[in-house]
């Protein structure tokens, strides 16, 4: 049952059919275009007039310097690769690097200075802006910011910020038919999606309540910029996770002037536009929308070995800006649909872990956010929004015996909440600034769950219930800068249930100390904790069946709660190469463990489809998370870079009996090597090829008993043995090949997926088939090539 490609027209012809879309691109010329943006404060985010931005390797040298608003703007530029230096008087100066412009769209970009703490003016350095330096000035460890650039070029990425994440030290990917991300060791469901700073469902179709992955993302990466993602012990303010956060922002559409863009491949066809609103006001839009391409290939009578199980989802991405005179109002939205069958009785081959069954799901999910960012001088802001997020869901579960289909579970849900949240930034000198924050969400929530009961031959619910909820959270971050080199953050996190009046207090710091040119030392420590996902507060157990009476059995669960401890190494090694290491160490407790299933953890469910839960569970468990990371990376520089991660780790977790056994995330080992080249073809077009290996322990499983399965008709696990084994270790080879092309206000792009190269079948899952009497293994995906077109224009 491993997934592969079928397609009833050889892939060079499909090759010959994109190339007949531009020969009239093809004739010679010189183009240009403009490259601007702006110059900001790192932490006051104000606007730096009089910046002097200077394009390097150029003979005069070119340059510019911001305006009283902080913009800056150079025209005529020729296409290809930029290196700048933008400094400026108080800051310490920056390079950046490898900036792209094409022909397609003027390149905008935002530049943030770091204040000096000691003015050195007899000391002349051109520090380079990391690209993997955190964004956030408040993050100092086990942090890095990534590029929508990176997204694209890493193989086997498909655009997908998650699925990029996975290359990163500390962090692996269960399974190739979802992105759920497994950080240290921590479930998936330990992590925190934020957009535009606020804090969002699961962003990806198919995806189930509570979880934090699906088969393919939502977010579109046409639509964001530079963002951050944290591993451990992270400011104070990001709270309700216990494993790690995406901080994602959206980029601003073009004030200037109107492009658009067109996309088709593996995440779907693609349709985008952006554009200020009128000429002169500096107010933009931006907006994408996106559809299924399975959807319509299956349509169109094309295969690719998913059976009747064809993905159907859409979706639709837009901000609005609206400068004002003393700050800026900003509308963004995000929502999507998606829908799927798979039928094991219409002879699927890609079950995803439910052969013997047939299985209907929908999902939805929403956020649309109005913000004010207010500055009351230049050291002072305050930013109020006011978000509506929703995730609904639709489950029918038909079990197939004995050539009968029985429906045995029929579920429907939503969650929809109502957020109001302020955040108040003050630099109260060179020294030290200081931030606070208080969100608080109104939630609606309506679940019903029912399941067939054999013994009484009807429907009991194991879920009904619909009201509402509040939940509250505040935080405070202070930064003292001692020197340049020497920093010092510490904060205080809050959280409060009114569900159950449960609460949190969460203290959190860091330190860095760059005691060398090149070379800094850091410390993070601090208390995270997780409320449960909201159907778990809601089950009901069936206590009588006439009239049935239910009761509901975990509504007074408390947080689950991590102690994180992190040490840090970095240094920069010649020009463009870094070196850095992490050793960290994480102690989990009053984590929710039932005894009506001893050896169950609420820490090893959420990188699935489906997940265990139990009645009656308590915050009486524990966990343990260790490890050492290192990372080996060369920035892009001269058209080569590479990147090489390496993780050893150990995950363990008690139930209610305490004993220590092995988390299901607990692979033990992760390694990730990539690379590429990028050639230039003259001054109009490039070539590009990427590779990523992977190599990693397999998952681990509860095995099944088949013996038992068969003599019961229904699945029998073998929890004695629970996480003692694991699957052969997974391998995979990727690789992309990527050309661009640059014509007169257009610029177009050709990519080349081939995913699993080598055709590895590793393993996914194993479940127990009961139409068949036996256990039946679902394969991960095989040799795939995926292709991508997009243009702007």
């Amino acid at each position: 049952m491993r997934l592969h490609a079928v397609t009833k027209y050889p892939l060079r012809r499909m090759w010959l059919i994109l190339l007949l879309i531009f020969p009239s691109l093809l004739h010679a010329g010189e183009y240009s275009q403009t490259f601007r943006g702006e110059v900001l404060d790192a932490l006051t985010e104000m606007p730096l007039p009089g910046a002097t931005i200077i394009l390097l390797d150029t003979d005069p040298l070119k340059g510019t310097s911001t305006d009283v608003d902080g913009r800056f703007r150079m025209e005529r530029l020729p296409l290809g690769r930029l290196d700048i230096q933008v400094s400026m008087m108080g800051y310490q100066p920056a390079v950046i690097r490898n900036l792209l412009l094409s022909s397609g769209r003027e390149l905008v970009i935002t530049i943030r200075l770091e204040e000096k703490v000691i003015q050195l003016d007899d000391v002349v350095v051109r520090p380079e802006l990391r690209k993997d330096q955190p964004i956030n000035e408040m993050a100092l460890v086990s942090a890095r910011s990534f590029t929508i650039e990176e997204t694209e070029r890493y193989a086997g990425s498909l655009g997908d910020p998650s699925r990029m994440a996975a290359n990163f030290a500390g962090v692996s990917a269960p399974t190739d038919q979802r992105n759920d991300i497994v950080i240290r060791g921590n479930s998936p469901m330990g992590l925190l999606w934020r957009l535009e700073g606020v804090e969002i469902p699961n962003p990806n179709h198919f995806g189930s309540m509570g979880s934090t992955g699906g088969p393919v993302g939502m977010l579109n990466n046409n639509l964001l910029t530079n963002s951050d993602f944290y591993t451990g012990a992270f400011p104070a303010e990001f709270g309700n996770a216990l494993a790690g956060a995406f901080d994602l922002k959206m980029r601003n559409g073009n004030n200037e002037r109107h492009e658009r863009m067109a996309q088709v491949g593996f995440n779907g066809f693609e349709l985008g536009a952006e554009g200020p609103f009128s000429s002169g006001s500096r107010a933009s839009y931006l907006v994408n929308a996106r559809y299924s391409t399975m959807e319509v290939l299956h349509a169109m009578g094309l295969s690719f070995g998913t059976g009747m199980a064809v993905p159907q989802y859409r979706d639709l991405s837009f901000k609005l800006n609206f400068p004002t005179r003393r700050g800026r109002i900003t509308l963004f939205g995000l929502g999507g649909s998606s829908y799927i069958e798979m039928l094991d009785s219409e002879g699927d081959d890609a079950q995803y872990g439910f052969s013997g069954t047939d299985l209907y799901f929908g999902s939805r999910m929403g956020v649309t956010s109005l913000a004010h960012v207010h500055y009351f001088n230049d050291d002072a802001r305050l930013t109020t929004t006011l978000s509506a997020t929703g995730h609904s869901i639709t489950t029918d579960i038909f079990e197939l015996s004995n050539g009968q289909e029985r429906e045995t579970i029929i579920e429907r849900g939503h969650e929809y909440t109502f957020s109001l949240s302020t955040r108040y930034s003050h630099r109260l000198n060179v020294r030290n600034f200081l931030q606070a924050g208080l969100t608080y969400d109104h939630l609606d929530i309506k679940y019903q769950g029912q399941e067939w009961s054999n013994n009484h031959s009807r429907y009991f619910y194991y879920m009904n219930t619909e009201g509402q909820m509040g939940f509250a959270r505040a935080y405070a971050d202070w930064q003292h800068r001692f020197s340049n080199d020497l920093s010092l953050n510490t904060g205080l996190h809050a959280a409060w249930l009114f569900l159950n009046n449960s609460y949190s207090l969460e203290p959190r710091t860091a330190l860095r100390w760059s005691f060398r040119q090149g070379q800094s030392l850091s410390l993070g420590a601090g208390l995270h904790s997780q409320a449960q996902m909201k159907a778990v507060y809601f089950m009901e157990e069936l206590i009588q069946p006439n009239p049935p009476t239910y009761r509901k059995t975990n509504e007074d669960l408390g947080f689950s709660r991590s102690i994180h401890l992190v040490g840090g190494y970095d240094r920069l090694l010649g020009e463009g190469h870094r070196l850095k290491a992490e050793l960290y160490y994480q102690y989990l407790y009053d984590i929710p463990v039932s005894y009506r299933r001893p050896e169950y953890s609420m820490l090893s469910q959420g990188a699935g489809f489906m997940f265990w839960t139990f009645h009656e569970m308590e915050n009486k468990g524990t966990g343990t998370n260790m490890g050492l990371e290192l990372t080996l990376e060369k920035f892009l520089k001269d058209g080569f870079y590479y990147l090489f991660t390496a993780s050893v780790f150990d995950a363990q977790y008690t139930g209610y009996d305490g004993i220590w056994r092995n988390s299901a995330f607990n692979n033990n080992y992760v390694f990730n090597l990539l690379g590429g080249y990028e050639w230039s073809l003259g001054s109009r077009s490039l070539l590009s090829l990427d590779l990523n290996m992977v190599l990693a322990g397999g998952n681990r499983y509860i095995p099944i008993d088949a013996e038992e399965s068969i003599s019961r008709d229904a699945t029998v696990y073998d929890w004695a043995n629970a996480y003692t084994e694991r699957y052969p270790d997974y391998f995979r080879l990727n690789a992309r090949i990527t050309f661009r092309l640059n014509g007169h206000n257009i610029n177009q792009e050709w990519g080349l997926d081939l995913q699993n190269l080598t055709n590895q079948q590793n393993i996914f899952v194993e479940n127990w088939n009961r139409q068949e009497g036996q256990i039946n293994t679902s394969y991960q995906m095989g040799f795939m090539p995926m292709m991508t077109y997009r243009i702007y224009f």
